[in-house]
């Protein structure tokens, strides 16, 4: 990952950002990692020595992103 963090609550972090279209206009972002081996309920493990990384990323304020945001 890149920049600072904009939320962080131990090994979960936040980022937070835009993505605009000069058609459609912008959408705010918001990016969820974990940075650590495992998750909170150790579901899932990244291996020794590797951290999981981005989790999940959505439209803030949206049930669904425009398609332009994934193209």
């Amino acid at each position: 990952m890149g920049g600072p963090v904009d939320k962080k609550s131990g090994a979960n972090l936040e980022y937070w950002g835009v993505a605009t279209n000069r058609q459609y206009g912008s959408v705010k972002i918001v990016i969820k990692a974990r940075y650590a081996r495992k998750t909170d309920d150790g579901r899932y493990d990244a291996g020794k020595g590797n951290t999981i990384g981005v989790i999940t990323a959505y439209c803030k304020g949206m049930q669904k992103c425009p398609n332009w945001v994934n193209q």
